[in-house]
């Protein structure tokens, strides 16, 4: 069969392209190395947080408004939370650009946010304790996604809509012609109309070139204070470093620092948590100050990320190949996007404009770096 699009790494985005491509009439055929949701990538975890009020730039800002559309459609098709809204806290000093940017854009799209200071916040949900300094952008309107389940909907409904999934199977090579990609797997060769390339954090063993940088990182669940089962998602912009979390349930009150992490080049140093000095303690600091009545730690996992080099996305074809798409360098940030970033591959698959402005994410910035 000759496909109109191949996707090779059906995760997060992939997942999430195979069927907005599928439910618009096209030919689709999903690969990846291993059954989707699993745990060799960065959408395992349980739970992402999902916000418009962007401390990371106004440039993202109509992507996100769109993908929590789709979150919420996503909701009514499967009849389950996997969007749960339940506002979300950034807090940090008043004069950082985190800050200023979640108030920026809530300015400039319309969104619905709260301004409130150190002792407001202490005030509203008295297990979060603040320096005195700092001042909070709460948005009613975010929350928090749960992953693997998204994951999990989007493979299922993939495949009613009509997509072939190939799973467990080792992509080899994309290689693009004039008319057509040709991809090669341990299960055959397949040839398509166009591709997408949604690899995650190994993507440069299919494109050695890209400036991507694997990260370990570490999510870490403590036992909680029934004070916690009703705050916000948060995240917390230290000077130096960069914290978030969710409200507890059953099965804990996950934490984990967004900043930092190792280095790693094979996945062999994707090593489980525990087995690095610090897995344990990366948090211990900031609960003590910040969340003081969190008890001890229950479970930990490690996740990786797709670093790029400025840690803003690339959305971009392949140099030289207009029929192949690249989705990667989400760097920890991207699974809010993973709807709308599948519905703009579905339009690049069908031959239509995406109908937002993704020029910033282009690849060829880093020509300048």
């Amino acid at each position: 069969m000759h496909y109109d699009l191949i996707i090779v790494g059906s995760g997060s985005v992939g997942s999430s392209a195979g069927y907005y491509a599928s439910r618009s009439g096209l030919k689709v055929l999903m690969l990846d190395e291993h059954t989707p949701p699993h745990s060799s990538g960065s959408h395992h975890g349980a739970t992402r947080l999902v916000r418009c009020a962007y401390g990371e730039g106004t440039r993202y800002i109509p992507l996100l408004i769109r993908a929590r559309e789709l979150w919420k459609e996503l909701n009514e098709l499967t009849k389950t939370n996997i969007y749960e809204k339940c506002g979300v806290l950034n807090t940090g000093l008043g004069d950082s650009s985190f800050i200023d940017n979640a108030r920026r854009s809530a300015e400039i799209y319309g969104l619905e946010i709260e301004n409130m200071t150190a002792e407001d916040i202490k005030k509203r949900w008295n297990g979060i304790q603040v320096p005195g300094d700092y001042v909070g952008v709460f948005e009613p309107d975010a929350g928090f996604l749960r992953s693997e389940l998204a994951v999990n909907a989007y493979v299922k409904l993939s495949k009613e809509a009509g997509a072939h999934q190939i799973f467990d199977c080792k992509v080899s090579s994309v290689t693009p012609t004039e008319n057509e990609v040709v991809v090669e797997t341990e299960k055959g060769i397949f040839k398509g109309r166009k591709a997408l390339v949604s690899a995650g954090t190994w993507v440069k063993d299919l494109l050695p070139n890209l400036p991507i940088s694997p990260v370990r990182k570490v999510l870490t669940w403590y036992a909680s204070d029934p004070c916690y089962k009703n705050i916000p998602g948060f995240l917390v912009n230290l000077e130096q470093d960069f914290f978030y979390g969710f409200p507890a349930d059953e099965n804990g009150f996950k934490i984990a620092k967004h900043s930092g992490g190792q280095n790693i080049s094979s996945r062999d140093e994707l090593t489980p948590f525990g087995s690095r000095e610090g897995d344990r303690t990366e948090t211990l600091n900031f609960i003590t100050n910040f969340l003081p009545n969190t008890g001890g730690i229950l479970e930990g996992k490690t996740c990786s990320y797709d670093m790029s080099p400025d840690e803003d996305f690339i959305i971009d074809t392949l140099p030289g190949s207009e029929n192949v798409m690249l989705v990667t360098g989400l760097s920890g940030h991207g699974f809010k996007f993973t709807s709308v970033l599948g519905e703009i591959a579905a339009f690049f698959a069908g031959d239509k404009k995406p109908g937002f402005d993704i020029r910033p994410f282009a690849l060829n910035r880093f020509n300048h770096m």
